[in-house]
């Protein structure tokens, strides 16, 4: 599917995901007055609550009572059976003008005595209990089982038409799974690529990313699927915080990593920094926490995106207008939408869903880049082959080495026999490797020793070729090393023995592999041999396997001349 149907199509989903404009429903509480302990009476409608804690919180763990009042009206009348949907941290008792309506798990005194309920219920109200006017609901909850770290106690309420407000929960589930399938699929796939194709980072944090979004949507609705218990809701909220913060570092680093920025380690450092300090600031496992993880890779991803502009990197004005917008849609939605119960979850998805749909077009891009590529790598293939089968049955170079062997079958047979070996030899060789990328240096050495044999009948010089330490069983490009041999024969003169001794040495590291040739005692110095046909046709091989990751470099001593190739190790 093209990258411009898939955004279109989550575009579509992103905006099903928006809430109805016309549910009616009323949400409590708006104002809740709290008390720590547990006295009866405090369900009595007529109780003077004056005194009672305004803060509507506690984070105390053991017993307390939560009131506020509730007004019905023409809204309520439209309900064929109230009820309400009750979320709450804490076992609870929930009385509706003195009588009780409703449990959720077993209010205790100790931990021993209670027994979770579950963080979200539906209630049942009989129609006799919602006559217009106002009324006084009282919760009476223990939370004994909830960490000393958690967040604050809280209740909160609709009153709607029954369970009207889980099945617009499970709707909005629905659509949002489909869309976290899709970023599982997409995990999956980067993640394959990455073990079977492509070893590419890029595409790994890709995966990561999906995964752990996938992740997050998962723990963010399953609210909606799991009656949980209530003292689970905190671990929840630390698994969302996990992934949230996870999340907050491998975005930057995406960006980082795709645009090739300097000082990547830098910025990394950087970020975790920021993000361990929010960490330590506002307690984790909470939703102001998360959001605020969000908005600093949100600012420290705008900040990458820009200094990439600014370096005029492909794609990143796009990121950068990606971003802006993404920051502008969460603002907006967050002030359409700051009614809503989970106002949090909904902006935290669809940020994340414009950043993934924004990196999915970066590896679109370059996937399209690597295989434009890959196709010319094809073309170049092909001219090299062509060029190095021309470099070597060139008329000239035919034409002499016939002359040359006339004249040794005439002055010495035997010898002229050893010249044909060579001679046929070498064209048995590149043969065999004109159609080959990379092939064993032990079978170069073998081409350029029947080189020299050639050379050696032609030019009358005595050319030798000694190693040092290398390794037969590496690979090389063809003809390479040859090319060198060959430039060296054809530019030094020998020296007053009529000789010229080449050195081949071979060096390694954990970083680098280094061919050095070293040739000896010549009289006439080469000159820019880099500006050669010879010297073209080895750039163009080692671009061909390597890319960037090589060097070649040519320069003259005061008794030699030394060309050495230098490939770097690293994967690309």
């Amino acid at each position: 599917m093209a990258i411009r149907q898939v955004i279109l199509f989550i575009t579509g989903l992103l905006v099903a995901t928006f809430p109805a404009s016309g549910q009616q429903y009323l949400r409590y509480p708006f104002e809740r007055l709290i008390r720590v302990g547990d006295r009866p009476e405090w369900a009595d409608p007529a109780l003077n609550d004056s005194d009672w804690d305004k803060s509507g919180s506690t984070r105390e763990t053991g017993n307390f009572w939560v009131r506020f009042k509730v007004r019905c009206d023409s809204i309520t009348d439209t309900y064929s059976v109230p009820g309400m949907q009750v979320i709450s941290l804490g076992s609870y008792e929930v009385y509706w003008d003195g009588m009780l309506i409703g449990k959720n798990g077993v209010v205790g005194k100790t931990r021993q005595e209670e027994i979770p309920g579950t963080f979200l219920s539906c209630l049942p109200l009989p129609d006799s209990l919602t006559r217009h006017g106002d009324h006084v609901v009282a919760f009476r909850l223990s939370n004994h089982h909830a960490p000393r770290w958690g967040v604050g106690s809280w209740n909160l309420f609709y009153l709607e038409e029954y369970r009207l407000t889980q099945l617009i929960d499970l709707k909005l589930t629905a659509k949002i799974f489909i869309l976290a399938g899709i970023y599982l699929m997409a995990g999956l796939y980067y993640l394959f690529l990455y073990l079977f194709r492509k070893r590419e980072r890029v595409g790994l944090i890709f995966s990561g990313l999906c995964f752990l979004f996938f992740g997050l949507i998962a723990m963010e609705y399953l609210k909606f699927l799991y009656a949980y218990p209530y003292p689970f809701h905190y671990t929840r909220l630390l698994i969302i915080y996990g992934i949230t913060f996870l999340l907050a570092f491998l975005v930057p680093r995406f960006l980082l990593l795709y645009f090739d920025l300097r000082y990547k380690m830098i910025w990394s450092l950087v970020s975790i920094g920021v993000l361990m300090l929010i960490s330590l600031l506002i307690l984790p496992g909470t939703d102001i926490a998360s959001q605020f993880l969000a908005g600093a890779m949100w600012l420290i991803s705008l900040f990458i995106a820009a200094t990439a502009a600014f370096k005029k990197r492909r794609e990143s004005q796009v990121i950068l207008a990606v971003l802006l917008v993404a920051g502008l849609l969460n603002g907006l939605y967050h002030m359409a939408f700051r009614s809503l119960l989970f106002t949090y979850d909904i902006t935290l998805f669809l940020s994340f869903s414009i950043l993934v749909i924004a990196m999915m077009y970066l590896l679109a891009m370059r996937s399209r880049e690597q295989k434009r590529a890959y196709e010319n790598s094809l073309m170049l293939s092909a001219r090299l082959q062509n060029e190095l089968l021309r470099k070597h049955i060139q008329p000239h170079f035919i034409m002499n080495t016939l002359t040359s062997l006339m004249e040794w079958v005439e002055e010495s047979p035997t010898d002229s026999v050893r010249f044909i070996e060579a001679l046929s030899g070498e064209f048995e060789i590149f043969s065999e490797i004109a159609d080959k990328k990379l092939i064993k240096v032990e079978q170069e050495i073998r081409l350029c020793q029947y080189h020299i044999e050639i050379m050696k009948f032609r030019k009358e010089v005595d050319y030798r070729l000694e190693l040092q330490d290398v390794k037969m069983e590496d690979t090389i490009p063809p003809a390479v090393l040859h090319t060198l041999v060959e430039n060296g024969i054809s530019h030094s003169l020998p020296d007053k023995e009529n000789r010229i001794k080449m050195i081949l040495s071979f060096r390694e590291t954990d970083r680098v592999r280094c061919y050095e040739l070293k040739i000896l005692s010549p009289t006439q110095r080469q000159g820019k041999t880099e500006d050669g046909t010879g010297f073209r046709y080895i750039k163009s091989r080692l671009t061909e396997n390597y890319g960037n990751r090589w060097r070649l470099d040519a320069q003259p001593t005061a008794e030699s001349w030394i060309t050495t190739i230098t490939i770097d190790k690293s994967v690309p």
